[in-house]
């Protein structure tokens, strides 16, 4: 006789038991990867917050370099401002002082000889019209022009320049008198790229402002030169 063994009940128990193990392993990775999804957003939220702090500060440090940049324009603007009106005043004071200064040079560099009619100045460039009682008069005052020089103490003569020499010497004229070196930056020419224009004879009588001159022929001259008032 043979036993019948009814495994049935067996073999549902161990699927049981692997559904149940099925069912735990998927919990199980849902659980390890819920962890992981929350870890990674917490970890991603600090970035986030770390970058929206970051934002904010580079937000915040633009907008202070944007008052500092506007600060220095409104300085810059006000210096603009403040070197136009010195630049006007300089203007206003050369334009007082030039006429001046430069009737006192051109009376000082006029050789006794020499008699000045008329004089017209445009640009600093003036055009000049005498008389002297000789060529060679004409050639000293173009050179006396040329020698007219201002230094820190008032104007004054050249004596000597020698070549590549970084002192000139020179006549100081008026109250401070003497003769003195100068360094070559320190002292600056008033005159300067006398032209003679025109040269001619003239009868004496035909020069009004020849008082003292003798001889019946004198010579007439044109010439011009610079007058540089801001030396």
């Amino acid at each position: 006789m043979m036993i019948r063994i009814n495994l049935l009940p067996v073999k549902k128990s161990q699927a049981s038991v692997k559904g149940r193990n099925f069912l735990v392993a998927a919990a199980a990775a849902l659980l390890v990867a819920g962890a992981a999804n929350y870890f990674w957003y917490g970890v991603a939220a600090t970035e986030g917050s770390a970058l929206t702090d970051q934002i904010a500060n580079t937000e915040r440090r633009v907008t202070e370099l944007k008052k500092v940049i506007g600060e220095v324009e409104n300085i810059n603007k006000r210096k603009k401002e403040l070197e136009d009106k010195l630049k006007v005043l300089a203007e206003l004071r050369k334009g007082r002082s030039g006429p001046v200064r430069f009737l006192d040079a051109l009376a000082t560099a006029t050789p006794k000889k020499v008699w000045i009619r008329t004089f017209e100045e445009n640009g600093n460039v003036v055009k000049l019209a005498g008389s002297a009682m000789s060529h060679e008069d004409v050639a000293e005052f173009m050179r006396s022009l040329q020698n007219i020089r201002w230094t820190p103490k008032g104007m004054g003569r050249l004596v000597e320049q020698k070549r590549d020499a970084t002192t000139l010497r020179v006549e100081l004229l008026g109250v401070n008198g003497g003769i003195e070196d100068f360094p070559v930056k320190e002292v600056g020419t008033f005159f300067s790229d006398p032209e003679l224009i025109k040269t001619e004879q003239a009868q004496q009588s035909s020069v009004k402002a020849a008082p003292g001159a003798s001889g019946p022929l004198l010579v007439d001259f044109e010439l011009q030169f610079k007058a540089n008032y801001a030396t």
